[in-house]
């Protein structure tokens, strides 16, 4: 009975946050500065958060990425997660926690995540697969979830294609990702399987600083603006559709070879979630 209460008091919470009984920690908007765009990202993908949006993105790492994030989610749930990225390359490292659970006699209950990704990217124009430049890539994730004395774990791949013209305002960027090609983990004898997402999004980056992102997924839509001037900061704004209308805020800043951001984004009936993002370029 205490088992069975563990697991359904996970499912509600799970359910209340994300619709699904068992939260897929890639899909809480771990990238601060695509939540800024309302998660509008398939085609801007780069560095670490490339790792969670569009792993073609790691085809354009310049240098060595290390970011790191703090995510309140909805007033649910904290997630930390830090990553690294090189030329072609990178890794990260996610946790999911949620607290205050107790079973009837007050007993606190565990329930945690834990997300790992790797993946590569390479370009492919030298091999004149498409009629302008392009990069392709591949992630491969890892999912532990623990609730109570139950444990399990499960894999996906996601693929990626990024794409880009020149226009008279700008290059535009377009791209696509199948993600989460497999199964999602197995706890006890409940099994909860990802649902597989074919995404598509474009980007339009104006020399000015201007730039205009859209994405078009199974799960969700978004579409988001932002400026950025001379490097040194970059605000953003995005409307994103997914169970509702909800809005994103965000604000980065450059100080060196250190960056810092922030995210909010509304939901249309629990609280905000707020992200707070630290990274270094070298």
């Amino acid at each position: 009975m205490r088992r069975a209460f563990a697991l359904l008091s996970v499912a509600l919470v799970g359910a209340v946050a994300l619709g699904q009984g068992l939260p897929n920690p890639f899909d809480v908007g771990l990238g601060v500065r695509a939540m800024g765009f309302g998660g509008a990202y398939i085609a801007l993908a780069e560095g670490t958060e490339a790792l969670l949006t569009n792993p073609a993105g790691l085809a354009g790492s310049k240098g060595i990425h290390a970011d790191s994030s703090l995510s309140s989610v909805m007033g649910l749930y904290s997630v930390t997660w830090v990553a690294g990225a090189a030329p072609n390359f990178g890794a990260g490292l996610g946790y999911l926690g949620v607290g205050g659970i107790t079973d009837p006699e007050g007993n606190p209950l565990a329930f945690s995540h834990l997300a790992a990704v790797v993946g590569a990217g390479f370009d492919l124009t030298a091999l004149r697969l498409f009629p302008f430049p392009a990069s392709g890539g591949a992630t491969v994730k890892y999912h532990r979830v623990q609730i109570a004395d139950e444990a399990g774990s499960g894999f996906a791949l996601d693929v990626g294609l990024l794409g880009q013209m020149t226009t008279p305002l700008g290059p535009l960027r377009f791209g696509l990702a199948l993600r989460e090609l497999g199964f999602g983990p197995t706890v006890g004898e409940a099994g909860d399987g990802w649902s597989t997402d074919l995404a598509a999004g474009v980007a339009l980056v104006n020399p000015l600083g201007f730039l205009i992102v859209a994405d078009l997924t199974a799960e969700y839509t978004a579409l988001g603006v932002g400026w950025s001037a001379m490097g040194l900061f970059e605000v953003r704004a995005g409307m994103r559709l997914q169970a509702g209308l909800q809005w994103a805020f965000g604000l980065g800043v450059q100080w060196g070879m250190f960056l810092i951001d922030y995210a909010l984004l509304t939901h249309p009936v629990l609280s905000a979630s707020h992200r707070f993002g630290f990274g270094a370029r070298f």
